[in-house]
């Protein structure tokens, strides 16, 4: 009799246990999807703030640039800025110093190098970059093993080896005209060129490409100089807002 109560009662024992296994793996499990839940819906929610803070942001410098409350410039930091003529008129309209601005008339992805000594001396925090015309017009990368892309790379990697805790912004190609690809025998290949950019600064951390294409409205907007390739001064402010939005993304 003792025998089968003992039976019994062990019995009785173990199904409490597997109860109570049972209960504590749900409770965990429950518990772990809840969990995950919750670290969902806060970086969800955080993206979200991060978003509308930024599109506040933006909101808010436009409307101080339109009122002439806000210098764009202040914002861009402790930089250099690389490029061709397009560049060189931040310096020509006298919106930046001539020390920050690596730059002149034809100038391509390739005269990167000449500056070296400068870049060394300014040590910036910010590095800008805007080629791509005078590129498309010599037509280079055509003969170099990896292309156009490849030009970047080498320009890219030249920077961040003097100035390795910098960030290096690419800034999109602006198209030209239809009119000056006539007149100037600019080849027509923009897109082709951007998405090379994109891919350039998506292959490096340290990288980032700043999306400013649009504001040239495919070549229709009002920012053209009658050569239809450079900008006109009021435009640069306008490029700048760009810039210092897509710095914060």
């Amino acid at each position: 009799m003792i025998m089968k109560i003992n039976k019994f009662g062990l019995l009785i024992t173990s199904l409490v246990l597997v109860c109570i296994i049972i209960t504590i793996t749900i409770f965990k499990k429950d518990s772990e999807q809840g969990e995950v839940y919750i670290k969902n819906q806060e970086t969800r929610e955080l993206k979200d703030v991060k978003s509308k803070i930024s599109l506040i942001k933006e909101k808010e410098r436009e409307d101080a640039i339109s009122n002439g409350d806000f210098d764009p410039f202040s914002l861009l930091g402790d930089f250099v800025f690389y490029g061709d003529s397009r560049v060189l008129h931040y310096n020509s309209y006298g919106y930046i110093d001539s020390t920050r601005i690596f730059a002149a008339m034809g100038e391509t992805i390739e005269n990167v190098p000449q500056y070296n000594d400068r870049l060394k001396e300014m040590n910036p925090k910010n590095v800008f970059m805007s080629y791509g015309v005078n590129d498309m017009c010599w037509e280079l990368g055509n003969d170099v093993e990896g292309g156009y892309g490849q030009l970047w790379k080498n320009a890219i990697e030249n920077i961040h080896k003097i100035v390795p805790n910098a960030k290096i912004y690419i800034c999109g190609l602006i198209p030209v005209t239809d009119a000056a690809k006539v007149n100037y025998e600019i080849p027509d290949n923009f897109d082709e060129v951007n998405s090379i950019l994109k891919k350039v600064a998506n292959d490096y951390s340290y990288t980032r490409y700043i999306d400013d294409v649009s504001l040239g409205e495919n070549g229709m907007a009002d920012i053209y100089t009658e050569d239809g390739f450079h900008f006109k001064s009021e435009f640069y402010p306008v490029w700048t807002q760009c810039i210092v939005s897509g710095m914060d993304q």
